[in-house]
């Protein structure tokens, strides 16, 4: 007697490894840390005061709030004194931080950031300037050379000064301190979340609870100029004061009363981990952004194709369950890589990325059937045809 005929069939071998292989890509794609490394890239520099910030490194002091009096509400002045050297002039477009100040929410904090050569100064998280959102700024850091950068702001407005001499003033501008006493890191050389990294060397900073006379900044360059050290800033009784002076180790000593010291984590930590952020909440519309969810869509593509196809054989031939259930799986992928982006610097976890990704694997589904209905061999009649 003939046997039934069987509705199952083999599953080739070279599928099955083709896919596990376009799992594996999509895996280190999603998972490897581009420029950054696992170490965090911050080394004393040696040969004097100061230390490197080199591809994706971090140095922070928690609770320094307390250092700045708070004389009433919305009276909170402040000055910043910085010598450093930028080693790039982030031609990329990408905004770096080289001083933060964090309260807990970004649309709050305190950033002293570099764009290109531009030196930029402001509160909030509005870094391409989109929302228009009160900043200062001057074209004053050019690549490989050192300047001395001081930052007041008070009841009159807000100025940089270069090398001692006054750059740009804005009098409707006044900076605020964000967070109260227990929450406001100081961060140098990144963001809390590990995405903005500065390159360059910071040889010397002291923040003060008031705003410096012109004259005392003038001379303060150039007893920086002199000394090549930020000692003469203890007599200038300020809040926060770090010398850079330690030459080895992982703590940045504060010489200002010594209780807000900077540590230098030996792997690159991410104070603030975020997961899947929303969609379009703060990125910069552009050719970039385009790209980058182009790619999101077509790489899973071949993803949803392959697993559809592995699917079909197994079988299931309503397309439409094929497309449930590559789509779960291929979201189930994405979650996990996205949650793990969190942990990993230069990376972001993207609500966008996880729908982009659905969509692609789906996407790969419907083209799968479609190869199937115009190029596929016509199953035997015994069993339901691909829909």
């Amino acid at each position: 007697m003939k046997p039934a005929a069987q509705n199952t069939r083999a599953t080739p071998r070279g599928l099955l490894l083709l896919t596990a292989a376009m799992l594996l890509l999509i895996l280190y794609s999603g998972l490897h840390f581009k420029s950054a490394s696992i170490a965090n890239d911050v080394a004393w520099i040696g040969v004097q005061n100061g230390i490197r910030f080199d591809r994706q490194g971090i140095a922070y002091a928690q609770a320094v709030a307390a250092s700045f009096s708070r004389k009433s509400p919305g009276d909170h002045p402040l000055s910043i004194e910085l010598a450093i050297k930028p080693l790039e002039a982030s031609d990329d477009g990408h905004f770096r931080f080289l001083l933060l100040l964090h309260g807990g929410d970004d649309a709050e904090q305190l950033v002293v950031g570099q764009w290109r050569s531009w030196l930029v100064i402001m509160n909030g998280d509005d870094y391409d300037a989109r929302r228009r959102r009160a900043r200062i700024a001057v074209n004053a850091l050019p690549p490989q050379k050192e300047r001395f950068v001081t930052i007041t702001s008070g009841g009159d407005g807000t100025a940089i000064f270069i090398d001692g001499q006054l750059a740009k003033r804005k009098d409707d501008l006044i900076l605020q301190i964000p967070g109260a006493a227990k929450q406001t890191r100081l961060v140098l050389g990144n963001s809390i979340y590990g995405r903005h990294p500065w390159v360059g060397e910071i040889y010397g900073l002291a923040y003060y609870d008031r705003i410096l006379p012109e004259p005392a900044i003038g001379d303060h360059f150039r007893q920086w100029s002199r000394e090549r050290t930020f000692t003469f800033t203890r007599s200038q009784n300020p809040a926060g004061l770090y010398l850079f002076n330690e030459g080895k180790g992982d703590r940045i000593g504060d010489h200002a009363g010594g209780q807000h010291d900077l540590a230098i984590p030996g792997k690159m930590t991410i104070l603030t981990k975020e997961f899947l952020a929303t969609p379009f909440g703060k990125g910069k519309y552009n050719v970039s952004l385009f790209q980058d969810m182009a790619i999101n869509i077509a790489g899973f593509i071949p993803m949803g194709f392959l697993l559809g196809a592995l699917l079909w054989q197994a079988n299931y031939r309503d397309v439409k369950k094929r497309l449930l259930l590559v789509m779960l799986t291929c979201g189930a992928i994405s979650l996990t890589i996205e949650l793990a982006q969190a942990w990993i610097p230069s990376r972001s976890s993207q609500m966008l990325d996880l729908i982009l990704n659905t969509l692609g694997a789906g996407t790969g589904v419907i083209g799968h059937s479609v190869y199937r209905h115009y190029f596929g061999t016509n199953p035997p009649d015994s069993q339901t045809p691909d829909q």
